[in-house]
């Protein structure tokens, strides 16, 4: 089926975007706001996305429209009857469950093999200008906090990459289920916009200055960030300080976040 004339004058445009990948972005500052249409695999790319670059040092960027809520449904459903008590891991990869620190469950999806939803999606993540593809993607998880479940503050790289055979590059949050108060993720060492008041849309900006910035749980929006220090145009294997994050308590009602990690592996 042929495309409508504004579609055929922009799927070059994209095209190039995409090629042009992360050089995109190094003219930006933190607040710069994007719009970007992107073609993703069988499924149509959400309509209205949108990208908001929060921070690059670390890279940090807010997506809306990342998924429909048909897709987000379809996940929940998928999740469900799987769930177990969530793990933590320490940094040789071994885990045990601590349920002062982190009280949730979590349930591991189908593959891209098995799923046509989880295949779009990372097909649509992939295709975004600024994911930098180190590695491959692990399995989707997803998260799941009822009324009083939170995670303190933690990293997703480990200290060791040879432990474990190597290391979380990269962070996508997707919010599945947001019929909530309270439950948003917590960048304790990120600086909060200082005037762009379109930020309090995704950013609660009535938490105190001192405490970071907290996006906030709304369905169908991600969080994306690099766990792992630039080294030019790609990642290195060191860990990134300021990446310390936290799922906040859930005051009330039920959070559901999907996780889509890229894992690059030790090569030295």
């Amino acid at each position: 089926m042929a495309l409508p004339l504004p579609w055929r004058i922009m799927v070059p445009i994209v095209a190039v975007a995409v090629a042009i990948g992360i050089s995109s972005f190094d003219a930006a500052f933190p607040g710069h706001y994007l719009r970007q249409l992107i073609i993703g695999a069988s499924h149509p790319w959400p309509s209205s996305p949108a990208f908001h670059v929060f921070s690059q040092d670390p890279v940090v960027v807010y997506i809306e429209n990342l998924i429909t809520p048909a897709e987000a449904a379809h996940l929940v459903k998928q999740a469900e009857g799987r769930f177990a008590t969530s793990p933590m891991w320490d940094n040789e990869g071994k885990p045990h469950v601590d349920k002062a620190y982190r009280r949730s469950t979590t349930a591991r999806l189908g593959t891209a093999a098995e799923d046509d939803v989880v295949r779009a999606i990372e097909a649509r993540a992939r295709a975004l200008p600024f994911y930098k593809p180190v590695g491959s993607f692990m399995p989707m998880v997803v998260q799941n906090y009822e009324v009083a479940g939170l995670y303190r503050d933690h990293y997703d790289w480990f200290d060791d990459r040879h432990a474990v055979g190597g290391n979380i590059a990269s962070t996508f949050f997707v919010y599945i289920l947001a019929n909530c108060t309270g439950g948003g993720t917590n960048f304790a060492r990120l600086t909060p916009p200082d005037s762009d008041s379109r930020w309090c849309e995704w950013i609660d900006c009535d938490r105190p200055l001192d405490e970071g910035v907290t996006f906030k749980p709304i369905l169908g929006n991600a969080v994306y960030w690099e766990n792992l220090e630039a080294d030019g145009r790609t990642l290195s294997d060191r860990g990134h300080q300021r990446t310390l994050h936290a799922g906040m308590t859930v005051t009330s009602g039920n959070k559901l976040g999907l996780n889509l990690w890229t894992w690059k592996p030790a090569h030295d």
